[in-house]
């Protein structure tokens, strides 16, 4: 059966001011498929990802999210359908870990404490820190505060979900336990959006890696 083209960019051009930060953007990406983005820091990778998800807005172009225009789709819909994973975290540092992870099931999803927390518990499992529930982002590692921040995007169910730099800032033992998680959502056939330093790796998990160079999109594999 052929999969649906879930997310197209067609000749996206973004601005800071007068200042070109890409041009002319052409992707379309398939359900289940990973895509994974490089290039030199500032040139763009983090900030494209951000307009996939309008929390910057193009110059010109257009983005569609299942043939939809993304300016035409409510935002919190949108955020519902394709969620991001900052490569700072993001985390609610006066939450605890299960607050974290359930927060956004009961004030988006509506459901209730008990649901919430069902499911943040098997999530928990999954990424192997049920022990951590009780814990504050502070006394977590880096790659644990990583992993429950791709865990409580994953909660929401969104139907792509992007990573910029999951790895960045994280000590090789650290960086293995989200490279680990990563690998998993790739086969579970997760559709992804991935900007990275991490080219052997992204080798491993994709066949469509992208970088961004003098303002473009080249295609690397």
């Amino acid at each position: 059966m052929k999969k649906e083209k879930i997310l197209e960019l067609e000749n996206v051009t973004k601005y800071y001011s007068s200042e070109l930060v890409f041009e002319k953007i052409n992707l379309q990406v398939v359900e289940g498929e990973v895509i994974c983005l490089m290039g030199k820091s500032g040139s763009g990778k983090s900030t494209l990802l951000r307009c996939l998800d309008r929390l910057e807005l193009i110059d010109n172009g257009i983005i569609k999210f299942r043939g939809v225009d993304i300016s035409n789709i409510p935002l919190v819909e949108l955020r519902k359908k394709i969620g991001i994973v900052f490569q700072d975290y993001n985390l609610f540092e006066h939450l605890t870990v299960m607050e974290n992870l359930t927060i956004g099931l009961i004030k988006i999803k509506k459901y209730t404490k008990k649901e919430s927390q069902k499911q943040a518990l098997e999530i928990l499992q999954k990424i192997d820190l049920v022990d951590k529930k009780d814990k504050y982002p502070d006394e977590l590692s880096g790659g644990q505060k990583q992993r429950v921040a791709i865990a409580r995007t994953l909660l929401m169910n969104p139907d792509i979900l992007l990573l910029d730099e999951p790895t960045s800032a994280l000590d090789k033992e650290m960086k293995e336990s989200v490279l680990n998680l990563v690998k998993k959502l790739v086969q579970e056939k997760r559709t992804l959006i991935i900007v990275s330093h991490e080219e052997e790796f992204l080798r491993k998990i994709s066949k469509k890696i992208y970088k961004l160079h003098n303002h473009h999109l080249i295609s690397v594999m």
